[in-house]
């Protein structure tokens, strides 16, 4: 699964490796410790076919809901069944967007405890989660934009914490995932694989990530057991 992740790339930076222009003014904020129920940036193709980059609530409520409270049990949807379930269908289809991101957390089941580890792409310090989203009419006619960050089977690598890791996709395959044109729902689904394990790099990091109300550089920092300490950090 997908619970938290972090993301401290500038504006400047995610328009040029998104080839996208922010829709909104100011900068975006760095976040080590995005939670569902934020507002973090996206990348969508326009009525236009051409890029952009907006604002949109973690945890996708789907226009038939009730409340906009159902966002916080749908932050992730499943690779497998997003072409059936009707909460993911109509957007699999017609909204697909780009998540950025520089990294993730996920947990080990240790006894009774859980320990954090950040996960980051060796090579690639930004990157983007495959995601889809939706647009929510509220009682007085709001609109609220909010999405979901799709998961696959976790690598090799990411096992032994959690059977789950989010679809990473690689730039090449940017294009293909937004073009709203693209409706083969099979040639979709080929691009939702788990990203190789041999181009990812984990350690353990300090406790207090696991309170969402925490959010600073440290949380990313190795911590006192990490095995497996990035050299920006050695």
């Amino acid at each position: 699964m997908c619970g938290r992740y972090v993301r401290f790339s500038t504006k400047t930076e995610l328009e040029h490796h998104f080839e996208s222009e922010f829709k909104i003014d100011g900068e975006a904020g760095a976040s080590y410790n995005v939670a569902p129920g934020t507002l973090n940036p996206v990348v969508l193709t326009g009525r236009a076919q051409t890029r952009g980059i907006t604002l949109m609530k973690w945890g996708l409520i789907p226009p038939f809901a009730d409340t906009p409270n159902i966002g916080y049990k749908m932050m992730n949807a499943r690779s497998e069944t997003i072409h059936e379930k009707p909460s993911f269908r109509p957007a699999f289809e017609r909204k697909r967007c780009l998540v950025p991101a520089n990294g993730f957390f996920e947990w080990q089941q240790t006894g009774s405890a859980k320990i954090p580890h950040f996960i980051s792409l060796q090579n690639e310090p930004l990157f983007a989660f495959a995601g889809l989203f939706e647009r929510w009419l509220g009682p007085h006619n709001e609109a609220v934009f909010s999405y979901t960050i799709i998961t696959t089977q976790a690598n090799p690598l990411l096992a032994p914490l959690h059977e789950r890791m989010p679809v990473i996709l690689r730039p090449e395959q940017y294009n293909p995932w937004l073009d709203p044109a693209q409706r083969d729902t099979e040639a979709l689904r080929a691009l939702l694989q788990p990203y190789p394990a041999e181009e990812m790099s984990l350690w353990e990091v300090p406790d207090d990530v696991n309170k969402a109300t925490v959010n600073h550089a440290d949380l990313i920092k190795p911590g006192s057991g990490s095995l497996q300490a990035p050299g920006l950090f050695s």
